[in-house]
Order: structure tokens, then C-alpha cells, then sequence
């Protein structure tokens, strides 16, 4: 039995209409150059709470639209990108063309995807040309790439057990382990030790738990935000994972795993009979 997702609808285009009075307001308030940056995270939180829904719910434009936004509102408030006018201005506009969108897709009508195509153009330029010189991170751990150069690679190790209401709320591993696989390297191993007897399912709760390893110049807030909306509905911890005790047996190079997604590896492994399931890299 599949979970109606359109119950959580309104719940949904509420908080989002609200998410965009907030940015709004708090774009409103900046002071071009030193941006309060409790301002900024509270307009970055809203746009990244708006995306997560969006994607949740499948509504892919409104996603991708507010994906760029958040790109480059995380990158003023990492201090990577001065607030300037242009900037703000282009914001604006951005949550004008987001609020447009989101009204459309609740009364069910065409997106005007011109004006959309358009402000996504700007806010593309943008990121790709107005942007300042960041610090270099202080490395937490040191890698180094096929040329012999040392980086600033970080492995994060995730233990993730969603409560067994999870899905209830609306909310979907997948769509948090693809977050999770498009930070860097990726691979998870799938814990089946609650799953029940064929006879004590229930198709609306959730019994599995996922060990994630996720290597990449990454921040741990990073990994943090992609659990925002379920952190009060799981268990979970995130650790920094010492590379020098990694066991090697656990790794498969990504040669030996063709078009492996989040939903394939979880397709593929729970026909397995085993308690645990191995890892796969991506």
C-alpha cells in the first residue's frame, strides 16, 4: 500500500508561502558588504527548507529553481560571496519568481517556464561571475588526488535509523541519500536487523538503518541541513571517519559498480536474504 503523499500538501504550501514572507523580509533587511549573518542563515534555512519539500513532493522545477538560490546564499554566508546590490536585487526577483511557481503548482496550472528559464539564467551568470575569493578551509584531514596534490578531503561517517513513522510525515530515505551522494564520494551499507516477519509488516513503517561513508571537501553543516527536516524523527550520528583506520575490504571502486543510485543499491540489496547488506561506492 503507497502512502498518499497529497495529505501533506497544504501542510506543505503553508510553511513554503511562509519560508518566502521570511526571505523576503530578511533580503529586505541586509546591509550590503558585512550581512548580518543570522539574517543570511535564516534565508538560506527557508530557500534549503523550500528544496527539500519540493523534491520530497516531486515537484522537480520548483527544486532545481530553489537549489540555485540556496547555492548562492550558502555561499554569502560561508563569507565565499560579498552581499552586494545586484545581488539582493536578483534575490528578490528569485523569490517573486519562486512564490509564482509554488501558486502555480498548488492550483495546479502551467509554470510560466520563460520567466522562470530567465531569472535561472541570471542567477547562473551570477554564480558564475560575481564572486570574491574565498579562505582556504582549515583542513581536517589531509587526501591526495591523481596528481600527487594534497586536499582537503574530509570522510564523514553516517549512522542513520529513521524512526518507524518516518514515512508518515512524508519524508523519504532516498531523497536523503541522494542529497547525501551528490556532496562527494559516496557509499552506504544498508542494517536490515529490524526488519519483521513478513505477517508483522506495515507497509507505512520504516525498518531499515543505513551506514554512510561521504568523502569530499565537505562540511559537516552540510551534512547536517540534508537532515533538517527529519532530525527529530531518526537517530542519527555524524562523525569525522580517520582514513588511516578505514578498513580496505570495504571498499569497491567505482569502476566495478555501473549507474549505481541510491534507489538501485536499495532495490538491489533488499533481495538479499543477508542481515547486512556490502558497500557500494559511487
Amino acid at each position: 500500500m503507497s502512502i498518499d503523499m497529497s495529505q501533506f500538501y497544504q501542510t506543505f504550501f503553508d510553511e513554503s508561502f511562509e519560508g518566502l514572507e521570511a526571505m523576503e523580509a530578511g533580503l529586505l533587511g541586509l546591509d550590503v558588504g558585512a550581512a548580518d549573518e543570522e539574517t543570511v542563515n535564516t534565508i538560506f534555512r527557508a530557500a534549503h527548507s523550500i528544496k527539500g519539500g519540493s523534491a520530497t513532493f516531486g515537484f522537480s522545477a520548483v527544486a532545481e529553481f530553489t537549489h540555485i538560490m540556496e547555492t548562492l546564499l550558502d555561499e554569502m554566508r560561508a563569507g565565499e560571496r560579498l552581499v552586494t546590490e545586484p545581488a539582493v536585487d536578483l534575490l528578490l526577483v528569485s523569490v517573486d519568481c519562486l512564490r509564482e511557481m509554488l501558486t502555480a503548482v498548488k492550483e495546479e496550472c502551467d509554470i510560466d517556464t520563460d520567466r522562470v528559464s530567465k531569472v535561472q539564467k541570471d542567477l547562473e551568470v551570477l554564480l558564475r561571475g560575481d564572486s570574491v575569493e574565498a579562505e582556504e578551509p582549515e583542513a581536517t584531514s589531509e587526501a591526495v588526488n591523481d596528481e600527487g596534490e594534497k586536499t582537503n578531503d574530509t570522510v564523514w561517517q553516517i549512522d542513520f535509523k529513521p524512526f518507524d513513522y518516518l514515512l508518515t510525515t512524508g519524508n523519504d530515505p532516498v531523497r536523503l541519500l541522494r542529497e547525501l551522494s551528490a556532496l562527494g564520494k559516496y557509499s552506504v551499507k544498508i542494517k536490515f536487523d529490524g526488519l519483521p516477519l513478513f505477517e508483522s509488516f506495515e507497509p507505512e513503517s520504516s525498518y531499515l538503518a543505513w551506514e554512510i561513508s561521504v568523502s569530499g571537501d565537505i562540511k559537516k553543516d552540510q551534512i547536517e541541513e540534508i537532515f533538517d527536516w527529519v532530525e527529530d524523527d531518526c537517530e542519527l550520528s555524524i562523525a569525522e571517519f580517520e582514513s588511516e583506520s578505514k578498513p580496505k575490504e570495504e571498499v569497491v571502486p567505482a569502476s566495478a559498480v555501473e549507474n549505481s543510485t541510491p534507489e538501485k543499491v536499495l532495490a538491489s540489496e533488499a533481495e538479499e536474504a543477508g542481515p547486512e547488506s556490502n558497500v557500494v561506492d559511487e
